[in-house]
């Protein structure tokens, strides 16, 4: 029983590093060797995705009912509900994991659900799969803090999108335009219609975006990519259009629809693809990279590693 407990306590820990986009090879070395060190081990990994798993539907348990609760009555329920669960097998892991999977967010939704919300104002708010936001404070204007996934606001008026991306923090300024942001991997995407939007990065002059414009951007700075306003929001419809889109970033749009947990490693992460995905289709989309691509895939259960 210790011995399962102890596995039960590093499969949750693996959880938590394995689901950080900047996950390095190192780290998914060690998690290869800790899988195949022992069968408790491989066991707990599965038990974990499988509880996951069912913990993510709409109608499984304290976790699906709270989603439904504005997000002090969220809180309350999870600590009644999902966090004891967790806090009987891991202690203070469990509440970790909760907030690393975004059980304390304004909005979240769940893997392969797209979901919405309609602001104070009346803007209309539109999110990814595996998406979190959080409600944020600013003087005279909303504030939208977007920890993971994507999003796109018809916005009524004044809006600041936040989010951290590559170690850094950027925020978006507009009003009454229709923006689509989100993060893939270690960068962010932006676009917008219907008016212009302010791209800030810190130490880097604002970058304006005219109706129409989309733009990718990492510490680095900021480059304009040449999709659309339409096919950058492609996931609205369930679909990923990606021109010469980073492997790894193909891998976090993929994971957001997906049980399994996308890794790129290797020589791999260094490629880039072209082409339109389904987003709900990862056998074919991993079909696609393989032909593609010189790559290939090896599992874990319910992680995949493109090598």
């Amino acid at each position: 029983m210790a011995e399962r407990s102890r596995a039960e306590r590093m499969a949750i820990d693996w959880e938590v590093r394995l689901r950080d986009p900047g996950v390095d090879e190192r780290a998914l070395r060690a998690f290869r060797a800790w899988h195949d060190a022992a069968l408790e081990h491989a066991a707990a990994w599965a038990s974990l995705q499988g509880r996951l798993q069912r913990m993510g539907g709409r109608d499984g348990g304290a976790v699906a009912r709270a989603l439904r609760y504005p997000v002090e009555e969220r809180r309350r329920a999870l600590r009644a509900g999902f966090g004891m669960a967790l806090l009987a097998v891991s202690g203070a892991g469990g509440w970790k994991l909760a907030h690393e999977l975004g059980y304390d967010a304004t909005w979240r939704s769940a893997t392969g659900e797209r979901g919405g919300a309609t602001l104070a104002d009346g803007s209309a708010l539109r999110f990814d799969a595996g998406s979190y936001i959080d409600l944020g404070a600013a003087a005279g204007r909303t504030r939208l803090d977007l920890r993971q996934g994507q999003m796109l606001v018809r916005a009524r008026g004044p809006l600041t999108v936040a989010m951290g991306v590559d170690g850094t923090h950027a925020t978006i300024d507009c009003n009454g335009v229709e923006l689509c942001a989100g993060r893939l991997g270690r960068r962010g995407v932006v676009t917008v219609r219907g008016g212009e939007a302010v791209l800030r990065l810190p130490g880097r002059a604002p970058v304006a975006l005219p109706s129409g414009a989309a733009m990718t951007f990492d510490r680095a700075g900021a480059v304009p990519s040449a999709l659309s306003f339409n096919a950058m929001a492609g996931w609205t419809r369930g679909m990923l259009v990606a021109d010469r889109l980073p492997l790894p970033d193909l891998a976090d749009a993929l994971g957001r629809y997906h049980h399994h947990i996308l890794r790129v490693t290797g020589a791999a992460a260094g490629h880039v693809v072209s082409g339109v995905f389904r987003l709900d289709d990862l056998e074919g989309a991993l079909r696609q990279i393989v032909a593609a691509l010189p790559v290939k895939v090896a599992r874990y259960g319910m992680l995949a590693i493109v090598e």
